[in-house]
């Protein structure tokens, strides 16, 4: 069973393209990555599913037409539309750093999902990161509090003091009010 964690965004399937089961998309990550000898994976009703690549061509400055195996017209390839898909993070690192050499030792923000952010000043707990929003200009943490709301927090080294990798918490020092606009 593929794992979430196991997973990063790699993006969104917009709409079908022709009537031959290609899938018109955006992507967060090299389109050279995505070809014929790898998979992406979807989820379909809650399930995490491969799919192969059947082909991969350009189309415009950031998208792509990705033809999935097995999905031959545009009926089955609308299941599809609006659906974010994903690659598994350590082959897509191991491209990266095939592709542009070594990786740097600093963290994938997605790595971070299920670390607790802690005050920097009084090491209170400010809540645990449940997921990333990527859709915005600036990556942003979904943070759920102890009291059970959700705010949004910039993924930026400019607030980030201390990182344990041990105990899964990062020190950040925010701007004032910060987390009450998010209430």
């Amino acid at each position: 069973m593929i794992e979430p964690s196991e997973l990063t965004s790699a993006g969104r399937f917009i709409k079908t393209h022709g009537i031959k089961g290609e899938l018109n998309a955006v992507t967060d990550v090299d389109t050279e990555f995505l070809d014929e000898e790898r998979c992406f994976i979807c989820n379909m009703d809650g399930i995490f599913t491969p799919f192969f690549i059947e082909s991969v061509r350009p189309k415009g400055p950031h998208g792509i037409l990705i033809k999935p195996e097995g999905i031959d017209d545009e009926i089955h390839a609308a299941e599809f539309t609006g659906k974010e898909f994903y690659v598994r993070r350590e082959s897509l690192r191991a491209y990266e750093t095939e592709t542009y050499g070594e990786a740097d030792e600093g963290e994938y923000a997605d790595d971070m999902i299920g670390w607790k952010i802690l005050d920097a000043e009084t090491g209170e707990l400010t809540g645990t990161i449940t997921d990333l929003n990527l859709e915005t200009a600036n990556a942003l943490f979904i943070v759920e509090t102890p009291q059970g709301s959700t705010v949004y927090i910039p993924v930026s080294e400019e607030f980030i003091k201390e990182i344990n990798h041990d105990e899964k918490t990062m020190s950040m020092t925010l701007p004032q009010g910060l987390l009450d606009l998010n209430n």
